[in-house]
């Protein structure tokens, strides 16, 4: 059978619905404008496929569809939320629902997004908060209703065009309407505007007489042929919106089996597909069982939403790595393996099933938690080490290194990650890898997966960071031209958002392996200071005789936080140094690698960093560069 788009999305949140065991809804804004493009051109978008739940018992969970999309990754602000935005489908409590989507819920999703809601996308760029809503737009989907294929005049676009513009919902003025850019005529036609205060399409001749009606009431610069070809233009495409996309027929197929039958059925089709990710299979796999046992049922969907969102509020330095995917290999990772396709989530064995779903509730053994608190406090635990010592996202983005350090919190509740040699473990042992990825990529999944077995061999065993176990899995070591290549592109990076210590990975990497910088005490207390302040660059420049980069490793140092900020400050350096004691100048000169005979006087600028980069080099060389290398 065969059912039009108009009828499939009035039926949308009051009889039709998603089942729990959907994945999430993961289509683009550029997703969705090619769908509606591909509509109107009467291209194919495939089968629908609906589960008949009239007559299937009740263990099944009912989830809405999204009218209102949050297009974006990081942590959204409070208005936007409270604007029923959202990035999740909200379960629904007795649910009168007559048919569950479990194939087609992207295309569906979209349809209903572009002709009953709108998305909330961040704007504000780097340097801004995504705190503030002024920094957030809502679009709507919009059809020019000035291009189609048949007026293709110079000043006309000359094809069907979609594409979300902006409202006036959050500040502002909207860009519907019309544009005269680059030459060309086009009127942004907002795609809820087609559907009536009574959430029904508009009849044709309604939609003709919005379309010209708006039209005319434009003002626009062109002659009368042009003007003529703009109205007929817009006909055709109002036209063929109605026809080609509202009355379009989608082949639908119904399924009318039981709750067993459905979620073999969806399983299939998830893995035979392409699109679907490990990760989206795996919470697919769970909430096919997890939610329906008759011990401790719970919903892990719902966990991991609400996991997702809080740790992106409490956590920012990570908030674009903190996602569904991270707690899926979390999760598999305390199974002692690697969520390392669609193969190894088919493969999960209901004793396996069972054994995860211990681990979210319960704990390690012999210790005692309230339900559900160690699994996600664990996590929290690899977030709050790496943050501490300074590895941000803009560091180290790794979701495999996060899981893998979360693994080893929640097989070793012992352990107090605030301890200084715990944390200097940490921060030794992703400096290490991260001063090896240029050449042999050590933040990939493969080599966490490799690693991974030492903590399987000897959970619950350790009394600190086996940061040196771990790295003697990966059997390598740097080059010489490796370690060179890294210390001559190593750079501060100033507009970093946060407040992180070590602001790009190549700068704490090298920094951080200099022997003695910070000995038995905290990396965390420790900061990158500019040897030569980044605010005098132009007195420096003026000495020198010529532009410096100021932001490069030759001048760049680690230096206690109380030393940075009330000792140190915007001195010069020579002013700083020369007030230390005599212990003191050798203790920095040693630690940071000064260049011996070169003063810190802003007109040897250059030669002081160019001699210290070198001097840097030949000493992460002795240390790391094994004699076969050599």
């Amino acid at each position: 059978m065969s059912e039009t788009i108009e009828d499939l999305l009035a039926d949308i949140n009051s009889d039709v619905f998603l089942p729990g065991l959907q994945r999430e809804f993961v289509w683009s804004p550029n997703q969705i404008e090619t769908l509606f493009d591909s509509l109107i051109r009467g291209y194919p978008i495939g089968v629908l496929l609906k589960w008949d739940i009239r007559r299937a018992r009740d263990d099944y969970y009912a989830y809405k569809f999204i009218p209102n999309y949050i297009a974006d990754d990081g942590r959204v602000p409070r208005p936007i939320t409270d604007q029923e935005f959202t990035r999740n489908n909200e379960s629904v409590d007795d649910a009168d629902a007559d048919s569950l989507v479990i194939d087609g819920q992207q295309r569906l999703n979209s349809l209903y997004i572009g002709l009953y809601g709108s998305i909330a996308t961040y704007t504000g760029g780097s340097g801004r908060t995504r705190d503030e809503s002024r920094f957030w737009d809502e679009k709507k989907l919009c059809v020019n209703l000035f291009g189609h294929p048949q007026h293709n005049q110079e000043e006309l676009a000359g094809d069907y065009e979609f594409k979300f513009k902006k409202s006036s919902l959050l500040g502002g003025d909207d860009d519907f309407g019309y544009e005269h850019r680059g030459g060309t005529h086009r009127y942004w036609f907002p795609l809820p505007d087609a559907i009536a205060s009574d959430e029904l399409l508009l009849e044709q001749s309604e939609l003709r007489t919005l379309s010209r009606e708006r039209v005319r009431s434009t003002t626009i610069e062109a002659n009368e042929e042009t003007r003529d070809a703009l109205k007929d233009a817009a006909s055709l495409v109002m036209d063929e919106f109605y026809h080609n996309i509202m009355k379009s027929e989608l082949p639908v197929e119904t399924v009318k089996k039981d709750n067993h039958h459905i979620k073999e059925i969806f399983q299939r089709i998830n893995i035979q597909g392409e699109e679907p990710r490990p990760y989206q299979l795996m919470l697919s796999k769970l909430m096919s069982t997890w939610p329906y046992l008759e011990d401790r049922p719970f919903n892990p969907r719902q966990k991991v939403e609400n996991w997702v969102e809080d740790f992106k509020r409490e956590h920012t330095g990570y908030e674009t790595e903190i996602d569904r995917d991270l707690f899926m290999r979390y999760s598999y990772m305390l199974l002692d393996d690697d969520l390392a396709g669609k193969s190894s989530v088919n493969s999960l064995s209901d004793t396996e099933l069972e054994t995860l779903r211990m681990k979210w509730m319960d704990g390690p053994p012999a210790y005692s938690y309230a339900p559900f608190e160690w699994f996600p406090r664990a996590m929290e635990l690899s977030l709050e080490s790496l943050l501490d010592i300074g590895l941000s996202e803009y560091t180290m983005a790794s979701k495999s290194h996060i899981a893998l350090l979360a693994k080893f919190f929640y097989e070793n509740p012992d352990i107090d990650h605030t301890a200084p040699e715990i944390r200097n473990d940490i921060f030794k042992f992703f400096a290490t890898l991260l001063l090896l990825n240029e050449s042999h990529g050590l933040l990939r999944r493969t080599k966490a997966r490799v690693m991974m077995s030492v903590l399987s061999e000897n959970k619950g065993n350790f009394s600190s960071f086996p940061a040196l176990d771990l790295f003697n899995t990966l059997g390598v070591s740097p080059a010489r031209e490796d370690i060179e290549r890294v210390v001559e592109h190593a750079r501060y990076n100033p507009n970093a958002t946060g407040s992180v210590t070590f602001t790009s990975r190549n700068v704490a990497a090298v920094l951080g392996l200099l022997d003695g910088i910070y000995g038995d005490r905290n990396i965390s207390g420790y900061e990158v200071d500019h040897i030569f302040p980044a605010s005098k660059k132009d007195e420096v420049v003026e000495a020198a005789g010529e532009n410096v980069d100021i932001h490069r490793l030759g001048n760049l140092q680690l230096l206690h936080h109380r030393v940075n900020n009330s000792e140190k400050g915007t001195q010069w350096p020579k002013d700083w140094f020369d007030n230390l004691s005599e212990s003191e100048q050798q203790e920095y000169q040693k630690h940071n690698q000064y260049p011996p005979d070169i003063e810190m006087s802003p007109e040897k600028f250059t030669e002081f960093v160019e001699e210290r980069e070198n001097i840097i080099k030949r000493t992460l060389i002795d240390r790391y560069v094994s004699t076969t290398e050599e």
